[in-house]
């Protein structure tokens, strides 16, 4: 009986110990964000900031290179364009209403100014939940050509 007893107690600790080690851990991969995912899907080239900012290289005929950027703020995807960077030394506060009277110009695209620093934007809000890529690559591009509009209408 005692060798019975035992040959159990040995046999419950080896299988303990067999159970109780840790399995092979597979390496995580990080899950893509929700804007890099949207961004990589318009097929235009970009850099990736942070989780919430993206950065596409563009060209224009009358602005030879800017960037349109794509920041995610809380349910929102903002895309725009820093006019007075595009744009250096072309505005100044003898275009404030030139440019506030465009807003009218466009359908989605807002003209915006920074009171802080006279900042000019292109921009526009699409709310994250109904973003398409198609409606993405198409919001890009309004943000791109309304930029390279009023840069030959600066000239």
């Amino acid at each position: 009986m005692r060798k019975c007893l035992l040959f159990s107690f040995c046999f419950l600790l080896i299988a303990g110990f067999s159970f109780g080690q840790s399995k092979q851990k597979t390496p995580v991969k990080p899950t893509e964000s929700a804007l890099k995912k949207i961004v990589s899907g318009t097929g235009l080239p970009f850099k990736m900031i942070n989780d919430s900012l993206a950065v596409i290289p563009y060209e224009g005929e009358n602005i030879a290179s800017y960037n349109v950027l794509i920041q995610k703020v809380s349910d929102l995807y903002i895309v725009y364009t820093n006019l007075t960077e595009a744009l250096p030394g072309k505005i100044n506060d003898t275009k404030f209403k030139y440019l506030l009277q465009k807003n009218n110009d466009f359908d989605i695209i807002k003209i915006g100014l920074e009171s802080s620093d006279n900042t000019v934007y292109v921009r526009a809000d699409i709310f994250k939940s109904v973003t398409t890529t198609a409606l993405m690559i198409r919001i890009i591009k309004q943000v791109a050509n309304v930029t390279n509009i009023i840069a030959g209408d600066l000239k």
